[in-house]
């Protein structure tokens, strides 16, 4: 991302539009918890799934889930963003989504 912020502010032809940020293939979020847990070298946690109208309720008392709901519409249908025209102009690249994690992590 900081790649990405610095090499665009520093091009004047990036100037006036929106860029995508390169970044590495989309995974679901249950793949994403077993690589931290694996990068981390502890068990996989069990995720269960949020009823709607749970996360809507506890949103009228707990203003993170009110939030979590307004952009719940991001977790029932596939969300990519596609950023081959950033890649290609300004020959950015997304970290490997392991290496991420694992920088991360330790």
């Amino acid at each position: 991302m900081a790649v990405a912020l610095v090499t665009l502010a520093s091009e004047e032809r990036a100037w006036g539009r929106p860029w995508h940020v390169p970044s590495p293939p989309a995974v679901t979020i249950r793949e994403l918890a077993r690589r931290y847990a694996v990068a981390a070298g502890r068990p996989p946690i069990k995720l269960i799934q949020m009823p709607r109208f749970l996360l809507r309720t506890a949103g009228l008392i707990v203003p993170i889930a009110r939030e979590m709901a307004e952009m719940d519409h991001q977790w029932y249908a596939p969300f990519h963003m596609d950023a081959t025209e950033t890649a290609d102009i300004f020959r950015l690249t997304a970290t490997d989504l392991d290496t991420a994690v694992r920088d991360e992590v330790s």
